[in-house]
Protein backbone atom coordinates (compact mmCIF):
# COMPACT_ATOMS: atom_id res chain seq x y z
CA UNK A 1 0.00 0.00 0.00
CA UNK A 2 2.92 2.50 0.95
CA UNK A 3 4.68 1.52 -2.38
CA UNK A 4 1.71 2.57 -4.31
CA UNK A 5 1.63 5.77 -2.32
CA UNK A 6 4.51 6.47 -2.96
CA UNK A 7 4.21 5.75 -7.00
CA UNK A 8 1.05 7.97 -7.20
CA UNK A 9 2.80 10.94 -4.89
CA UNK A 10 4.55 12.34 -8.20
CA UNK A 11 1.37 12.72 -10.43
CA UNK A 12 -0.31 14.18 -7.44
CA UNK A 13 2.09 16.59 -6.86
CA UNK A 14 2.12 17.14 -10.55
CA UNK A 15 -1.90 17.55 -10.42
CA UNK A 16 -1.45 20.01 -7.47
CA UNK A 17 0.82 22.44 -9.18
CA UNK A 18 -1.51 22.65 -12.64
CA UNK A 19 -4.30 22.96 -10.18
CA UNK A 20 -2.39 26.08 -8.19
CA UNK A 21 -1.11 27.56 -11.49
CA UNK A 22 -4.55 27.35 -13.22
CA UNK A 23 -5.94 28.90 -9.98
CA UNK A 24 -2.95 31.77 -10.04
CA UNK A 25 -3.85 32.67 -13.67
CA UNK A 26 -7.84 33.27 -12.88
CA UNK A 27 -6.95 34.92 -9.96
CA UNK A 28 -4.70 37.14 -12.07
CA UNK A 29 -7.24 37.53 -14.65
CA UNK A 30 -10.13 38.19 -12.54
CA UNK A 31 -7.90 40.78 -10.67
CA UNK A 32 -7.17 42.61 -14.13
CA UNK A 33 -10.56 42.78 -15.36
CA UNK A 34 -11.53 44.09 -12.20
CA UNK A 35 -8.50 47.18 -12.70
CA UNK A 36 -10.18 47.71 -16.09
CA UNK A 37 -13.86 47.66 -15.38
CA UNK A 38 -13.03 50.63 -13.33
CA UNK A 39 -11.40 52.79 -16.50
CA UNK A 40 -13.73 51.18 -19.38
CA UNK A 41 -17.35 52.86 -20.21
CA UNK A 42 -20.16 51.16 -18.53
CA UNK A 43 -22.69 52.18 -21.19
CA UNK A 44 -23.51 49.74 -24.11
CA UNK A 45 -24.22 53.13 -26.70
CA UNK A 46 -22.48 56.36 -26.31
CA UNK A 47 -21.01 59.25 -28.33
CA UNK A 48 -18.91 62.36 -27.65
CA UNK A 49 -16.26 64.61 -29.15
CA UNK A 50 -12.39 63.81 -29.93
CA UNK A 51 -8.61 65.20 -30.72
CA UNK A 52 -6.77 63.13 -32.18
CA UNK A 53 -2.86 63.87 -32.65
CA UNK A 54 -0.37 62.04 -34.45
CA UNK A 55 3.81 62.74 -34.11
CA UNK A 56 4.89 61.22 -37.50
CA UNK A 57 8.67 61.12 -37.75
CA UNK A 58 10.00 63.52 -40.27
CA UNK A 59 7.39 66.34 -39.99
CA UNK A 60 7.76 69.22 -37.39
CA UNK A 61 4.77 69.56 -35.81
CA UNK A 62 1.81 66.75 -35.32
CA UNK A 63 -0.63 65.95 -37.42
CA UNK A 64 -3.71 67.27 -35.75
CA UNK A 65 -7.52 66.24 -36.14
CA UNK A 66 -10.94 66.72 -34.38
CA UNK A 67 -14.35 65.51 -34.66
CA UNK A 68 -17.31 63.30 -33.10
CA UNK A 69 -18.47 60.14 -32.80
CA UNK A 70 -21.04 57.76 -32.42
CA UNK A 71 -20.52 53.97 -30.75
CA UNK A 72 -23.35 51.19 -30.00
CA UNK A 73 -22.34 47.83 -28.93
CA UNK A 74 -25.24 46.92 -31.41
CA UNK A 75 -24.10 48.53 -34.45
CA UNK A 76 -20.64 49.57 -34.63
CA UNK A 77 -18.73 52.61 -34.21
CA UNK A 78 -18.76 55.89 -36.52
CA UNK A 79 -15.62 58.29 -36.21
CA UNK A 80 -16.07 61.29 -37.86
CA UNK A 81 -13.38 64.10 -38.78
CA UNK A 82 -14.56 67.24 -39.37
CA UNK A 83 -11.28 69.23 -39.46
CA UNK A 84 -8.60 69.47 -40.95
CA UNK A 85 -10.22 67.69 -42.94
CA UNK A 86 -13.86 65.80 -43.65
CA UNK A 87 -13.57 62.26 -43.41
CA UNK A 88 -15.80 59.03 -41.73
CA UNK A 89 -14.34 56.26 -40.80
CA UNK A 90 -17.02 53.29 -39.94
CA UNK A 91 -16.50 50.09 -38.27
CA UNK A 92 -19.52 47.68 -38.56
CA UNK A 93 -17.90 44.71 -37.30
CA UNK A 94 -14.08 43.08 -37.30
CA UNK A 95 -14.49 42.02 -41.16
CA UNK A 96 -16.60 45.04 -42.35
CA UNK A 97 -14.52 48.65 -42.10
CA UNK A 98 -14.85 51.68 -44.23
CA UNK A 99 -13.62 55.09 -44.84
CA UNK A 100 -16.02 57.87 -46.64
CA UNK A 101 -14.55 60.82 -47.75
CA UNK A 102 -16.34 64.50 -47.80
CA UNK A 103 -17.58 63.28 -51.54
CA UNK A 104 -19.02 60.34 -50.28
CA UNK A 105 -17.31 58.05 -51.83
CA UNK A 106 -16.42 54.40 -49.74
CA UNK A 107 -13.90 52.53 -49.65
CA UNK A 108 -12.76 49.73 -47.58
CA UNK A 109 -10.42 49.56 -44.46
CA UNK A 110 -7.43 46.84 -44.87
CA UNK A 111 -4.27 46.26 -43.20
CA UNK A 112 -3.18 47.08 -40.00
CA UNK A 113 -5.64 50.57 -40.24
CA UNK A 114 -8.62 48.16 -39.68
CA UNK A 115 -7.08 45.91 -37.14
CA UNK A 116 -5.57 48.44 -35.08
CA UNK A 117 -8.82 50.08 -34.42
CA UNK A 118 -11.19 47.00 -34.36
CA UNK A 119 -8.88 45.37 -31.94
CA UNK A 120 -8.24 48.06 -29.54
CA UNK A 121 -10.11 50.98 -30.06
CA UNK A 122 -13.38 49.09 -30.53
CA UNK A 123 -13.01 46.68 -27.64
CA UNK A 124 -11.90 49.68 -25.50
CA UNK A 125 -15.39 51.46 -26.14
CA UNK A 126 -17.04 48.13 -25.62
CA UNK A 127 -15.57 47.95 -22.68
CA UNK A 128 -14.33 44.21 -23.18
CA UNK A 129 -12.22 43.90 -20.05
CA UNK A 130 -11.33 39.82 -20.77
CA UNK A 131 -10.03 41.11 -24.41
CA UNK A 132 -7.16 43.45 -22.51
CA UNK A 133 -6.64 41.28 -19.25
CA UNK A 134 -5.92 37.89 -21.82
CA UNK A 135 -4.13 39.94 -24.31
CA UNK A 136 -2.06 42.99 -22.68
CA UNK A 137 0.30 43.32 -19.28
CA UNK A 138 -0.89 44.95 -17.37
CA UNK A 139 1.26 47.99 -15.55
CA UNK A 140 -0.81 50.24 -12.89
CA UNK A 141 0.72 53.76 -12.13
CA UNK A 142 1.09 56.21 -9.21
CA UNK A 143 -2.05 57.83 -10.47
CA UNK A 144 -5.39 55.67 -9.62
CA UNK A 145 -6.80 56.66 -12.84
CA UNK A 146 -3.69 55.42 -14.92
CA UNK A 147 -2.53 52.55 -16.88
CA UNK A 148 -0.36 51.01 -19.09
CA UNK A 149 -1.03 48.21 -21.20
CA UNK A 150 1.91 46.34 -23.07
CA UNK A 151 1.04 43.62 -25.16
CA UNK A 152 1.76 39.90 -25.06
CA UNK A 153 1.48 38.03 -28.37
CA UNK A 154 3.96 38.39 -31.13
CA UNK A 155 2.13 39.84 -33.33
CA UNK A 156 -0.01 43.07 -31.52
CA UNK A 157 4.13 43.35 -30.93
CA UNK A 158 5.23 43.38 -34.14
CA UNK A 159 3.53 46.96 -33.88
CA UNK A 160 2.68 48.33 -30.60
CA UNK A 161 5.24 49.05 -28.16
CA UNK A 162 2.81 50.14 -25.48
CA UNK A 163 -0.80 51.74 -24.98
CA UNK A 164 -1.56 54.25 -22.26
CA UNK A 165 -4.66 54.76 -21.13
CA UNK A 166 -6.60 57.73 -18.60
CA UNK A 167 -9.49 58.25 -17.23
CA UNK A 168 -11.35 60.99 -15.98
CA UNK A 169 -14.41 60.61 -14.28
CA UNK A 170 -14.02 63.12 -11.49
CA UNK A 171 -16.82 65.17 -13.12
CA UNK A 172 -19.65 62.81 -13.98
CA UNK A 173 -21.07 65.39 -16.94
CA UNK A 174 -17.85 65.41 -18.47
CA UNK A 175 -15.76 62.16 -18.37
CA UNK A 176 -13.15 61.73 -20.40
CA UNK A 177 -10.69 59.06 -21.84
CA UNK A 178 -6.98 59.70 -22.90
CA UNK A 179 -5.23 56.76 -24.45
CA UNK A 180 -1.85 56.86 -26.45
CA UNK A 181 -0.42 54.20 -28.56
CA UNK A 182 3.62 53.84 -29.27
CA UNK A 183 3.98 51.97 -31.94
CA UNK A 184 7.56 49.81 -32.55
CA UNK A 185 8.28 52.39 -34.88
CA UNK A 186 8.04 55.06 -32.04
CA UNK A 187 5.46 56.90 -33.57
CA UNK A 188 2.60 58.06 -30.93
CA UNK A 189 -0.73 58.52 -31.65
CA UNK A 190 -2.95 60.17 -28.99
CA UNK A 191 -6.78 60.11 -28.38
CA UNK A 192 -8.45 62.07 -25.99
CA UNK A 193 -12.23 61.25 -26.54
CA UNK A 194 -14.58 64.14 -23.86
CA UNK A 195 -18.33 65.35 -23.43
CA UNK A 196 -19.48 61.57 -23.44
CA UNK A 197 -22.90 61.21 -23.78
CA UNK A 198 -24.34 58.17 -22.60
CA UNK A 199 -27.74 56.95 -24.09
CA UNK A 200 -29.87 54.61 -22.14
CA UNK A 201 -31.45 52.66 -25.26
CA UNK A 202 -31.63 48.76 -26.35
CA UNK A 203 -31.38 47.00 -29.24
CA UNK A 204 -30.02 47.41 -33.40
CA UNK A 205 -33.47 49.10 -33.95
CA UNK A 206 -33.10 51.77 -31.01
CA UNK A 207 -29.23 52.41 -31.58
CA UNK A 208 -30.04 52.85 -35.34
CA UNK A 209 -33.13 55.26 -34.78
CA UNK A 210 -30.31 57.13 -32.46
CA UNK A 211 -27.58 57.26 -34.56
CA UNK A 212 -29.83 58.53 -37.50
CA UNK A 213 -30.62 60.93 -34.72
CA UNK A 214 -27.08 62.04 -34.17
CA UNK A 215 -26.36 62.49 -38.22
CA UNK A 216 -29.31 63.78 -40.27
CA UNK A 217 -27.41 64.82 -43.21
CA UNK A 218 -25.90 61.66 -43.70
CA UNK A 219 -28.24 58.70 -42.36
CA UNK A 220 -26.53 56.12 -45.19
CA UNK A 221 -23.63 56.45 -42.11
CA UNK A 222 -25.83 53.95 -40.13
CA UNK A 223 -27.43 51.99 -42.55
CA UNK A 224 -24.16 51.08 -43.77
CA UNK A 225 -23.73 50.28 -40.10
CA UNK A 226 -26.60 48.07 -39.76
CA UNK A 227 -26.01 46.31 -42.68
CA UNK A 228 -23.01 46.09 -44.61
CA UNK A 229 -25.11 44.84 -47.71
CA UNK A 230 -26.52 48.44 -48.17
CA UNK A 231 -23.40 49.65 -50.14
CA UNK A 232 -24.26 47.08 -52.88
CA UNK A 233 -27.24 49.12 -53.28
CA UNK A 234 -25.75 52.31 -52.40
Amino acid sequence: MRSKLLSLLPSLLVSLLFFAQGTIAQENTGSKEALLSNMFPTSCSFSGQFSQQKNIEGLPVPLISNGDFFFSCDLGLIWSTDTPFIEAILYANAANSYRINDKGDVTPLTGIARYSMSKIVMKLLNGDTQYFAEEFSIVPSNNADEIKLQPKGSYMKKGIEHILLTVDKRDEQNKSIDFIILDTTGQTTQVAINGIVEHDIEGRRASFEQCEEHYPDTTFWCKILRSPSYLERY
